[in-house]
């Protein structure tokens, strides 16, 4: 049986990676094909807040289980976090004022750069997620000795 560390990360893991798949091959797409561009455009901006929040929350929680753990791969959500709030404390409001400034070429390479971090960032929250769930808590994974037997009884 696992043990609640070990749940913890796994469900962490789990909504983290499924949230951040969601938000980025079902949300966005969606908004910029279904909605004109300058209102999209701000429909998503008002909408990265709210989407760092879940990823803050849902990385602590895989910290926390793995940290339960005493694992080294909590430094894995450790690193989503400094990133991502990184990118809502600076990043966000950067790239805001490069929009306000109509400074296109400035947005787009901010742009390219919070995706890319974003892609490794999902990257990283999958294998720990694949690597969670096919380990077993270090108790279980160790072999069981068999009683050894009297001899001579």
């Amino acid at each position: 049986m696992r043990s609640w560390g070990g749940i913890l990360a796994i469900v962490g893991l789990g909504i983290l990676t499924g949230g951040m798949l969601f938000f980025g091959a079902v949300m966005a797409p969606l908004v910029f094909t279904h909605l004109p561009l300058p209102v999209a455009g701000a429909f998503i901006r008002a909408a990265f807040p709210w989407y760092y929040g879940f990823v803050l929350a849902s990385a602590a929680l895989a910290g926390l289980g793995l940290l339960l753990q005493r694992k080294a791969a909590a430094a894995g959500p450790g690193a989503v976090i400094a990133v991502t709030l990184w990118s809502l404390l600076w990043l966000l409001p950067h790239m805001d004022a490069l929009k306000a400034a109509n400074n296109a070429a400035g947005f787009a390479f901010w742009h390219n750069v919070s995706v890319w971090l974003n892609g490794a960032e999902l990257f990283a929250a999958l294998l720990l997620l694949i690597r969670a769930a096919a380990v077993k808590d270090r108790d279980e994974a160790r072999p069981r000795r068999l009683p050894q037997a009297g001899i001579g009884l």
